[in-house]
């Protein structure tokens, strides 16, 4: 073994013993194998040299005066987890060689050492348990705190979930009182004349509740139960239509720049989420720029691969190309305590009445619905870039056409079925004006008593989905399974209880959010009663 190089060479020893000739020949031993040493002829000095030069191993003798062997392993017992000791005695029995061993010592050798090889593959194997206790310990370390970083991964999610829910409960009483206002409005605006005073008035109370609507869909988006219509998007023409629409808007000091490739591939996105997240972000760096103005940059490009940074869900179908968009501003910029948290909900860095705190967690919502993600890298004085990179997919962009199409009323019998009183009088009030036969219920257990009654007397119903009693899916299941072709709409401002997709598979016609106004609600009525695959009874 002497002519080989060894991982543990170059290693400081420190050599323990009263007796001046072994103390010697010992470190010569050690010295000719590649180590360094260092040296103690009683037990005092060991312990003064070991906190002096922590040395990597102890060669240590039992007997030595003023202090002997089994003293400095009590002294430095709380050590010798991970520091190796080697107890070279010529004077110790067996009961001595256990006790040393339970204080900590690592081995123990008896002197003379005749064969040096015994003190040799001694040392080598103190050493490997040294490294792997090393090792190990590195390993728990690592694993605790991947262990402390996916709980508060998990902390996070919680919170957001839970958040997302009160988000959800909040939206669907806020999308009721919406719908109630926005319904009587349209009602009271077509009674006057619109160039009035007062029919300007009303203009402004549906503009507002527009607004208030857009504010519930950015918490149902948070949230993620704000219902989709998936496609291809191209994002290069978002972004820049987006950009035409921010520099009309956006002062003179804000300094537009713009970096995009007009060959990237589409991603699978909503096109309003995909703006929703531009003017989000947009409106967000304006604000960090405040009225001293700077630089607004957008870069879209591909890429054909993840940045380290990033981190995308995994799908069955791996990209071969990847959507990196960057949007940077010359802003205040961000401290790095808030930085952890500037994509949490309602939590802002800005002073009270300059900003919600939703535009950062809605766009992250956004992001991560799209299987993408988001990092931001700023300091605080120097703006701010936020980096998002998304999936690309090969599909081209469908090309949709929309035209106006007329929505007349009817004359069939409706059954109207939702809590919210005041809301069942504007439906009923609503519908009537478009001439149908309404029978509407605050009550879901009382209304579906009414249609057992008499099931072929009806030829739509339009239910809410959260309810007390019944709930408009349990409603929609018994109705359907009484009459499997009755055409029935459901009407809702939030539920967790089913989605569209879930109404859909259960045999509901339509499902559409509140608030709901009188033209959108009459097309949806008149599309799903015209397209009644079974002739409707009337009484």
């Amino acid at each position: 073994m002497r002519g080989t190089t060894r991982p543990t060479q170059g290693k400081l020893i420190l050599v323990a013993d009263d007796n001046d000739l072994m103390r010697k020949s010992l470190a010569t031993l050690l010295k000719s194998l590649g180590y360094r040493v260092i040296t103690a002829e009683n037990g005092s000095e060991c312990l003064r040299r070991y906190r002096e030069n922590q040395p990597d191993l102890m060669l240590l003798d039992l007997r030595m005066p003023h202090m002997d062997g089994m003293d400095v392993l009590e002294d430095i017992r709380a050590d010798l987890e991970t520091f190796p000791v080697i107890i070279i005695s010529g004077e110790g029995t067996l009961t001595d060689a256990i006790k040393t061993l339970k204080l900590g010592a690592w081995d123990y050798l008896i002197k003379p050492i005749k064969d040096t090889s015994l003190l040799e593959h001694a040392m080598i194997r103190v050493f490997e348990r040294a490294n792997l206790i090393a090792e190990n310990r590195h390993y728990q370390e690592y694993l605790e705190a991947e262990i402390q970083k996916r709980i508060a991964v998990l902390h996070h999610a919680q919170k957001m979930e839970a958040i997302g829910t009160l988000a959800g409960g909040i939206a669907h009483d806020f999308n009721n009182i919406l719908a109630i206002i926005t319904g009587y409005t349209q009602m009271a605006i077509a009674g006057i004349d619109p160039g009035s005073q007062a029919g300007r008035d009303l203009d402004q109370v549906l503009s507002a509740c527009n607004r208030a609507s857009e504010l519930v869909k950015q918490i149902l988006t948070f949230s993620r139960q704000e219902e989709q219509e998936v496609q291809p998007v191209r994002v290069q023409f978002l972004l820049k239509e987006s950009i035409k629409l921010l520099k009309s808007i956006f002062p003179a000091t804000i300094e537009f720049r713009e970096f995009i490739d007009a060959e990237c591939r589409p991603i699978m996105a909503d096109p309003v989420q995909v703006n929703q997240i531009i003017m989000n972000m947009a409106t967000n760096a304006k604000q960090a720029m405040g009225d001293q103005g700077g630089i607004l940059s957008f870069s879209l490009r591909e890429v054909d691969h993840v940045p380290d940074e990033f981190y995308l869900q995994t799908t069955s179908l791996a990209p071969e190309r990847f959507l990196q968009l960057s949007i940077a501003d010359t802003g205040r910029g961000i401290d790095r305590e808030d930085l952890q948290r500037i994509f949490e909900p309602f939590y802002t860095t800005k002073p009270i009445g300059e900003g919600t705190g939703l535009g950062l967690s809605v766009v992250h919502g956004i992001v991560k619905s799209l299987n993408g993600d988001i990092k931001v890298h700023s300091t605080r004085g120097k703006g701010s870039r936020f980096e998002l990179i998304f999936p690309t997919v090969d599909a081209e962009m469908s090309r949709c056409t929309f035209e106006a199409v007329s929505a007349p009323g009817g004359s069939e019998r409706i059954l109207v079925v939702d809590d919210e009183a005041e809301l069942v009088r504007l439906l009923d009030r609503m519908l009537r004006d478009l001439g149908y036969d309404v029978r509407p219920y605050t009550d879901s257990s009382e209304a579906l008593r009414e249609f057992l009654a008499d099931p072929d007397g009806y030829d739509l119903v339009l239910t809410d989905m959260t309810m007390p009693n019944l709930t408009g899916k349990d409603l929609s299941q018994r109705i359907l399974a009484r009459r499997p072709d009755m055409p029935v709409v459901v009407c809702t401002g939030f539920s967790e209880i089913m989605d569209r997709e879930e109404a859909l598979s259960i045999g509901v016609r339509e499902y559409v959010m509140k608030p709901v106004v009188k033209h959108e609600l009459s097309e949806v009525i008149r599309r799903v009663l015209d397209g009644c695959s079974y002739p409707c009874r009337r009484r």
